[in-house]
């Protein structure tokens, strides 16, 4: 048997549906509601024009016209209801206007359109919330930059003495935490209602990752706080088995154990480690054929480099730690190899074949080059975008609000870098910052391959062609000497037991130089057509072959393209 009561509580009215009876507003208020609601731009138009006051008319909950544009977050809806003499301040029951509704809904150019016809960024309801707490509740960066540049606080409280900072770590948004933490621009020592920090919130919702960048901006002081039921965030992260909890409680408890002054740094052990440990491993692996089972060294080997491809196939772009760092694996891996193959031909491919001086030589200041090369890629700079673009017509840098217009993508400004990204600008969230022309992150280096460094990266793939390739003649004249009196499949039958690291080195640079041929070939086919593989083309292009061969010698020689493919437009150009 129902409540007979249950009758009395309003309706939740979906898009797209008319709610029947009072309350809801006239029938061509509910019109005007489902026209907006299906972002049916003429006949809102039409609605208005036809009577203007339905634009100040108030439907369920006090909700106006614009209350629900601003919702559903189209700008032409927006600015025809403004235009017809819509409030951007009209208040609902709950004493929320369309900005607080704008905020929420994340969408920086509404709410500058709304700031534009007197919207009131100051204004809060009646749980005291403020346009900053509507913002957090979706974690829109665009609108609290934005907010930040019109001096809106951010160390307001609401009824419940929340912050912004405490409703973005209740819903887990990483980028907008990221930006109230960055600059001081709000308190992290602000306790609500309920005793809870920031880090409590962070901790009993299961966000991982928010819980280790409070602790590394304020130490382990936090954990021993007890809220007003007396619980710490130790505490408050134990009491759930869901998987942020389950990540994030056993660091928490190991945390709590240290001083409260403990500097928290991160996984800087494992982190050389993981660098490292290919090289080790490897290290091992001849150390232990050679010595201990000098005519079984292929089970020795073969075992080993199973361990390293499968300890490889469980690494990706960020360690599995909760501190989300790079992955320096591929790295490791990557130098292992150059350090292997210098070690085997230096101190023992040298040494037992020496008959051509010339050709060792060459190789030797080849190899120094390369490392010499390797060495300058690291540290060089790709090309960071250190402010934002000029303006056109008033020479200026822009800044968020130039964005705030129609015909102006928000998505070109970086709210990390807090710059206006120029055509082709990119960023990159592993090294965490913006880059002109960028290419891609290249695992095996821990950098980006951008405007200033991509041509010196295409320039080091070539060296270690070569490297490599001269390793693999060498090898070939020392088995050559070595075993000429056995056939080939007695040769790789022997070597396989008995001289196993000249061989595997063999095998891992004859893949490398397929792998390296095919990585240069794409580098060639895209910056032949003046393209990066971030931003790349689905048309064919127009150029012809001499023309993308000499675009090829240009960017290698460090210079603007030759000729620009007519076929590539902003319209055409994706980003991967």
């Amino acid at each position: 048997m129902s409540d007979p009561d249950s009758d009395n509580y309003p309706k939740v009215v979906y898009p797209g549906e008319v709610g029947p009876g009072a309350g809801y507003g006239s029938q061509k208020f509910q019109l005007l509601q489902s026209a907006i609601s299906n972002c049916a731009v003429p006949l809102v138009h039409q609605l208005i024009q036809q009577e203007p006051g339905l634009v100040r008319e108030q439907g369920w909950h006090g909700q106006t016209a614009l209350h629900k544009a601003c919702l559903c977050g189209d700008w032409s809806v927006t600015y025809l209801l403004l235009e017809g003499g819509a409030d951007p301040n009209a208040k609902n029951e709950f004493d929320e206007t369309p900005v607080h509704y704008s905020c929420k809904r994340g969408l920086a150019q509404i709410v500058h359109l709304m700031v534009q016809r007197g919207g009131n960024l100051e204004a809060v309801d009646k749980n005291g919330k403020s346009a900053a707490h509507h913002a957090a509740q979706t974690g829109s960066v665009f609108v609290m930059k934005y907010l930040d540049m019109n001096g809106v606080n951010f160390n307001a409280v609401d009824k419940n003495l929340q912050t912004a900072l405490h409703i973005c770590c209740v819903h887990g948004h990483v980028d907008a935490f990221k930006f109230l933490i960055k600059a001081e621009r709000t308190t992290l020592t602000q306790v609500d209602g309920d005793g809870n920090t920031v880090l409590h919130i962070a901790a009993r919702e299961g966000h991982p990752y928010l819980c280790w960048e409070l602790l590394v901006v304020m130490g382990c002081g936090p954990l021993h706080l007890t809220n007003r039921e007396g619980f710490t965030p130790v505490e408050l992260a134990a009491q759930r088995n869901k998987y942020g909890h389950i990540e994030i409680t056993p660091i928490l408890q190991w945390l709590a154990k240290k001083d409260k002054s403990y500097i928290v740094r991160g996984p800087v052990f494992t982190w050389w480690w993981l660098l490292f440990m290919p090289a080790v491993l490897y290290s091992v692996i001849a150390l232990t054929s050679y010595y201990f089972l000098p005519s079984h060294q292929g089970m020795v080997y073969i075992a080993g480099m199973i361990v390293l491809i499968l300890s490889l196939l469980g690494h990706n772009h960020r360690m599995n730690h909760v501190c989300r760092w790079p992955d320096p694996m591929f790295a490791g891996t990557f130098f292992a190899g150059l350090l292997h193959t210098a070690i085997l031909q230096i101190f023992y491919l040298i040494p037992n074949y020496n008959e051509y001086p010339v050709f060792i030589v060459m190789a030797t200041l080849l190899g120094l080059n390369l490392f010499y090369m390797y060495y300058k890629i690291l540290r060089s700079d790709p090309g960071a975008a250190k402010e934002s673009v000029r303006d056109q017509e008033s020479g200026k840098c822009m800044t968020l609000v130039d964005l705030c217009v129609p015909q102006r993508k928000v998505d070109l400004y970086c709210p990390v870098c807090e710059v206006v990204r120029a055509p082709r600008t990119k960023h990159c969230r592993l090294c965490e910052q913006c880059y002109e022309n960028m290419d891609h992150h290249c695992l095996f280096l821990l950098i980006c391959l951008a405007k200033k460094n991509h041509a010196l990266f295409c320039w080091f793939i070539i060296c270690c062609l070569v490297s490599m390739t001269l390793f693999l003649v060498h090898c070939a004249l020392y088995i050559s000497r070595a075993y000429s009196d056995l056939t080939y499949s007695n040769t790789f039958y022997t070597m396989l037991w008995t001289d196993c690291w000249v061989l595997s080195l063999i095998a891992m640079n004859a893949a490398s130089i397929l792998w390296g041929v095919n990585l240069l070939r794409f580098q060639f086919s895209v910056v032949s057509r003046g393209m990066t593989t971030v931003f790349m083309s689905r048309t064919k292009t127009a150029l012809t072959q001499q023309e993308r061969i000499v675009n090829i010698l240009y960017f290698l020689m460090g210079r603007e393209p030759f000729a620009e493919d007519p076929l590539i437009c902003s319209q055409n150009t994706h980003t991967v």
